[in-house]
């Protein structure tokens, strides 16, 4: 290994270590500030009694998270069934489900119903409460001193025909500091009672605080699906691709993971009809898996990262073993805890990919600072929905996802529109160019028909109409084609077959063997014509070697054309054995250009990337010679 592959591979693994203790900070700082959240507004439980006394006054922005050991009654519905003087089943810790997790394991099984019972008391407010539980997958219902004041979804004891609701119906409810009873009966198919913890919050203030939730989710949903459609529409319109493919499929389901988990299944349940949350959830739980295997695909596309289709197929059969683990065995999977857990699984991925784009930032690739940072948020923003939806996270961090993917979003099109400006920046140029273009083909054209040529010509016709009708006749048929071949040139912006200017060559000299017969020797060595030329780019070469060389010796001389190929090019050489001229003066002493050269040369280069190389000798010759890639 050289000294820099060392050294890329040296800062590779700093900025990896950067990436992975911000994005371990981000979520251990979420994590933290809304379990001191939790603490902050929770009050202190003892037997299932909640005693808010010394906790602060509730209004507004506070609420209670009744968090602690409640009464459990394992398959029954204490209010509903109207049992009385019944006993609990046991003493359950809320949150967390009643199936158990990893660390502790209870004799009831995944699904079913029950019913959860606490008490509470010292409660300090005039103003109207709510008690529910926020993006609950298990239908529920809530009871306040026997009435029934929240419902989310319909509950059932039959298995499989519970229909969960990712909303609730609640009704106010007064409460003073004495002793109230809350109830709460629960039934699902394969989640398992309170994982999250019910919310004791006042109605008003509640109320205005899920819908500003609501809104903001939903105002950063349709701008990131504008930002797919204006992908989808330039991918389709504009012929020059300045972006990977997969990124309006990226926004697409980062807008549709907003849309169909936490609060933004509250509005989209109501387009699906039967669809339940708790059904949701399972389609959910894949769409991390998703999200992470269209990332890669993109990252790789975009960054041409060095990574296998090999290592593309792995990961997505690794991803598709664990979704059909939880599609097949829902009731053993879709505990709390094996929830995140295996949605955590992912993670490789997720090394994987920022691995690359760290080697892709120490090596200095652009835009890649930017996509490292981009990738983070949205990082961030899956792995802090999955530990609250699964439990992990008591405070409700539900916004914290539609904020990270849309800071995602933002920088993922501020690099696109960068790209963009470039694309636009070299349009104006090749505008520019063309126009240049056109100008030297004009100025070429122009230079072609100088009265001087005009005259001369019109001259030596003239003498021959006397002394040999037929020359004449001849004379002027080729004269008008060589005028045709000049005009000609102004409505032909692109290259010509070489042999369309060889034929406009052929009737420029034959002109001027009429009017030097004895001074014009003209060779053709013509290898090859299968290729093309600008208009009028060779004809110029072949007048300088005329006018400016062999005419110009008191014996004359030869022009020689010559055109041939090699493995890489089409070579067209102009030899003459005139009086030369030295290459570094482009401008004769009237000022004028050098019969076009310098445009023929401009012209050359910029539409076919040609190589013009002038070799010429005082009193010896000049030799101009073309080489075209093929």
């Amino acid at each position: 290994m050289n000294p820099i592959d060392k050294t890329q591979k040296r800062k590779a693994n700093i900025y990896m270590l950067c990436f992975a203790l911000f994005a371990a900070a981000v979520l251990l700082f979420v994590y933290f500030f809304g379990q001191n959240s939790v603490k902050r507004d929770n009050v202190q439980c003892e037997n299932a009694v909640f005693d808010c006394t010394a906790a602060r006054d509730l209004h507004e922005a506070h609420r209670y998270y009744l968090e602690g050991d409640w009464q459990f009654f394992y398959r029954q519905w204490i209010k509903s069934d109207a049992l009385s003087a019944v006993e609990p089943t046991d003493f359950l810790r809320v949150p967390g489900s009643w199936a158990g997790n990893l660390f502790h394991h209870t004799p009831y099984e995944n699904g079913g119903y029950a019913s959860y019972r606490c008490f509470v008391q010292g409660l300090k407010t005039d103003s109207a409460l709510t008690v529910y539980v926020p993006n609950l997958a298990c239908a529920y219902r809530v009871y306040a001193d026997g009435e029934l004041i929240t419902e989310s979804g319909i509950l059932s004891k039959t298995p499989g025909a519970t229909d969960s609701n990712a909303a609730a119906l609640r009704e106010k409810v007064y409460l003073d500091e004495g002793m109230h009873e809350i109830i709460i009966e629960v039934s699902g198919d394969v989640f398992s009672g309170l994982y999250l913890p019910p919310i004791l919050a006042e109605y008003t203030y509640e109320n205005s605080y899920v819908s500003g939730m609501l809104a903001l989710r939903y105002t950063l949903i349709g701008a990131i699906f504008y930002a797919a459609i204006v992908l989808f529409v330039f991918s389709g319109v504009v012929k020059v691709r300045f972006f990977s493919p997969w990124l309006p499929i990226l926004f697409v389901l980062i807008a549709f993971r907003m849309m169909f988990s936490t609060e933004g299944y509250s509005i989209t349940q109501t387009w699906l009809y039967t669809l339940d949350y708790e059904k949701m959830h399972l389609l959910t739980f894949a769409n991390p898996f998703i999200i992470k295997l269209c990332a890669l695909l993109y990252f790789r596309d975009e960054l041409k990262l060095d990574i296998p289709l090999r290592s593309v197929i792995g990961i997505s059969g690794f991803f598709a073993a664990i979704i059909l683990t939880a599609y097949t065995f829902p009731q053993a999977v879709f505990n709390n805890s094996y929830f995140w857990i295996l949605q955590l699984l992912s993670s490789v991925a997720d090394i994987y990919i920022l691995r690359k784009l760290c080697n892709e930032l120490a090596a200095g690739k652009k835009n890649s600072g930017i996509i490292c940072g981009a990738y983070l948020f949205l990082l961030c923003g899956v792995n802090v929905n999955i530990l609250y939806m699964g439990g992990m996270m008591s405070t409700r961090t539900s916004s914290f996802m539609p904020i990270s993917f849309t800071l995602f979003a933002l920088f993922i099109t501020v690099i696109h529109t960068r790209n963009a400006i470039l694309l636009y920046q070299r349009v104006q140029r090749t505008r520019q160019l063309e126009r240049e273009l056109e100008q030297a083909n004009m100025a070429v054209m122009i230079s072609q028909i100088q009265p001087h040529f005009l005259y001369n010509a019109l001259n030596t016709i003239k003498s021959l109409i006397r002394r040999n009708p037929k020359a004449a006749e001849e004379a002027v048929i080729d004269f008008s084609y060589y005028l045709r071949g000049n005009m000609d040139s102004l409505s032909h912006a692109e290259p010509i077959p070489f042999r369309t200017e060889l034929e406009h060559i052929h009737h420029y000299c034959k002109i001027e063997l009429l009017r030097f017969p004895d001074k014009l020797h003209l060779e053709y060595d013509i290898e090859t014509d299968i290729f093309d030329v600008p208009p009028l780019s060779i004809q110029p070469l072949v007048e300088n070697a005329i006018k400016h060389g062999v005419t110009k010796r008191p014996e004359g001389g030869t022009v020689n054309i010559h055109a041939y190929e090699d493995s890489k090019n089409y070579i067209v050489s102009v030899e003459d054995d005139g009086v030369g001229f030295d290459p570094t003066v482009v401008l004769k002493k009237d000022g004028r250009a050098h019969v076009g050269l310098p445009n023929t040369c401009y012209r050359l280069e910029s539409m076919l990337h040609a190589k013009v190389d002038i070799k010429s000798k005082i009193g010896v010759g000049t030799t101009v010679t073309v080489r075209i890639p093929k």
